[in-house]
């Protein structure tokens, strides 16, 4: 019987195999894998700029602690923005048994916009109290998944080659292809915007992007390779239908722009059809199973998210989004550039002949694949805008879209240092010092730039104040548990906590123990599916006055305050100079309605030595007004505001 050979044999006779077949090759293909930067040196730098990029990002929302004695200072992104934290209101929900509601017994809703992110983010509460870390460590490893797959395919489906004879030069193809290494990290690194909102924010954006980067990937492998496996990208559509619902848009984008390869390569358009015709039925297929799964879970087809936020104005919303667009562009000036080089790239290849293989004439498999994501990234970038576009700053929902972009960019770039009859363009010096002029204006021509955001986490445009709504919703939720956690000692009809109309809800939405209606209808079926045409602020133009008075809140837009409030004209949300609540609540207090059932008061906090430790103002309904007349509590006292 013959000795079995131990797993370390095995693998030594694996590696001396290789290294025959490396003696074996023959020259000119050794030649090319040495033109191409190691990938294990690519994989470690990748993690490591993602990991520095993460330490400076965080570095930049540390604020100083206000009366502080010490130089003590709060990281007030550590809790994520005030969306994320709807994310992990329901994934905690989930945990607990109480299923997709955004409190427990409340209506079920999907208030979140990728249940992928959300089933992930209750993972994280299986396996950690410390969810928050949880997060930002998957979006970490997402990011760098990214990075790895946009270098690989930069090295891989779109390496370039040179001919027979060729005057370039080993050391030439390397410098150059360094080259486009280091401007595809910086594209991303050096990109506060993108870095941001895939890691620190806690958001699925970091998801969104890998997911979208893998499936244009294999997109353009299957659109170029007749013989590559539909498999990995119906893996990826099915992952970017559970991911965002832009992805009934964008998967189809992928299925369009394999069907223009096919078209172009001179395919039949019998065998283009036999070809997709496996990925439409695993699009339609898991279109209908989502789509008939919150139906019967839900009770609408839809995300809870697109009834409260979307208009029904097609025209409307591409006003918005064209505006959006135009924004992003004078932030991010080389984003222009980049999708202007796409849409060159992409109406020059077309204009040519396709080939199947290397041996034909025509275009190259290389500059084939970046013509598909170039598709790929003209056609996806259109979904924000038919959308209306994003409140937030920073443009969002253009950020998964970002390490695509860049590719036609990249195209160019290497194509411009290998013309072979300009030699002196390839030199190592010229090359150098070209790449790091381009990666100097990324970092530089955009607002803001790390160089200002390092300094000030407030620098305008800024998502500070994201960060600070979800950290002090927190803490405000916290406050009104430990009021209604002393009140019920004293007041026995006050056997559960008070229902809560919130206004940023995802902060408060995590910590308070209470029913929290959401009055902009995210997280409140009845608010998000009212009456309206959802114009105005946008993603802000759902609430309904008759809906807020047919399950009127006991207490309504609490918000916390440093110092003491005398005056009604004062609270939270209608002081005077506050436009922006006034047109989202629709002059909600100058309703007869809501002058005669609430009234403001001021909430306050106070330690066993009887100081101040915490204060807020809240409008509280009248009949808590009636319940709390002459009780008292240890810590806390409440005042009527009037004016």
């Amino acid at each position: 019987m013959a000795r079995q050979k131990t797993h370390t044999q095995r693998q030594y006779e694996r590696a001396e195999k290789k290294k025959r077949e490396r003696r074996e090759q023959p020259e000119e293909n050794r030649r090319e894998a040495a033109e191409i930067p190691g990938l294990n040196l690519r994989i470690a730098i990748s993690f490591v700029l993602t990991l520095l990029a993460i330490a400076v990002a965080l570095k930049c929302y540390e604020v100083p602690i206000m009366g502080s004695e010490e130089n003590a200072r709060l990281n007030i992104a550590s809790v994520g923005i005030d969306d994320a934290n709807i994310f992990m209101t329901y994934a905690s929900n989930v945990v607990q048994g109480h299923g997709a509601v955004y409190y427990p017994s409340g209506p079920r809703v999907e208030g979140y916009s990728s249940p992928l992110f959300m089933m992930l983010c209750a993972v994280g509460f299986l396996v950690t109290s410390h969810v928050e870390f949880y997060l930002l460590l998957l979006n970490a490893l997402l990011l760098c998944g990214v990075l790895i797959t946009v270098q690989s395919f930069i090295h891989g489906l779109a390496k370039e080659s040179v001919s027979d004879g060729s005057s370039i030069t080993q050391r030439e193809m390397l410098v150059v292809n360094w080259a486009a290494t280091v401007l595809l990290w910086a594209w991303m690194v050096a990109s506060p915007p993108f870095i941001i909102w895939t890691t620190v924010t806690m958001m699925d954006v970091a998801l969104w992007t890998f997911v979208f980067v893998s499936g244009s990937v294999a997109a353009a492998r299957l659109a170029i390779k007749p013989t590559a496996s539909v498999r990995p990208l119906a893996v990826w559509i099915v992952a970017m239908l559970l991911t965002r619902p832009e992805a009934f848009y964008l998967c189809l984008v992928w299925i369009v722009a394999i069907v223009i390869a096919r078209f172009k390569q001179g395919c039949p358009f019998s065998e283009i059809c036999h070809r997709v015709k496996g990925l439409l039925a695993i699009y339609l297929v898991t279109v209908v199973c989502l789509t008939a799964g919150r139906y019967f879970y839900f009770g609408y087809p839809l995300p809870n998210t697109y009834y409260a936020k979307v208009s029904s104005d097609l025209a409307y919303n591409l006003k918005l989004g064209i505006g959006y667009f135009i924004e992003f562009a004078k932030a991010q000036p080389w984003a222009a550039v980049v999708l202007l080089l796409n849409v060159v790239l992409l109406i020059k290849t077309l204009r040519q002949n396709w080939q199947v293989d290397q041996s034909s004439e025509g275009v190259p498999s290389s500059q084939q694949a970046t013509a598909v994501l170039a598709c790929i990234s003209v056609l996806a970038v259109v979904a924000p805008i038919l959308t209306g576009g994003d409140h937030f700053n920073y443009f969002r929902f253009f950020q998964p879209y970002w390490p695509v972009m860049v590719l036609a960019g990249i195209y160019y770039f290497r194509k411009y240092f290998l013309i072979e009859s300009l030699p002196t363009m390839r030199k190592p010096i010229r090359v150098g010092i070209t790449t790091l002029a381009l990666a100097a204006t990324m970092m530089l021509a955009q607002k803001p730039p790390w160089t200002i955001l390092a300094k000030s986490p407030g620098a305008q445009p800024t998502l500070a104040n994201e960060f600070q709504l979800a950290l002090g919703g927190r803490q405000l939720g916290d406050l009104l548990n430990r009021w209604q956690d002393e009140l019920q000692s004293n007041v026995p009809a006050l056997d559960e906590k008070m229902s809560l109309g919130t206004l940023t809800t995802g902060g408060i939405g995590f910590s308070y123990q209470g029913p929290v209606l959401d009055m902009l209808g995210l997280n409140y079926p009845a608010m998000a599916h009212s009456d309206g045409d959802r114009r105005g602020n946008k993603n802000h133009a759902a609430f309904n006055k008759d809906v807020f008075f047919a399950q009127p809140p006991q207490l309504f837009a609490p918000r916390s305050r440093r110092n003491k409030t005398e005056f009604r004209s004062e609270v939270f949300p209608f002081q005077s100079a506050n436009d922006f609540w006034m047109t989202s609540l629709k002059n909600l207090h100058t309703d007869s309605r809501f002058v005669e059932q609430y009234v403001p008061i001021e909430l306050v906090e106070v330690t066993d030595n009887n100081e101040t430790a915490s204060r807020c103002t809240v409008w509280a309904h009248q009949s808590v007004i009636t319940l709390l007349q002459g009780v008292s509590t240890d810590h806390f006292s409440f005042t009527v505001l009037t004016d």
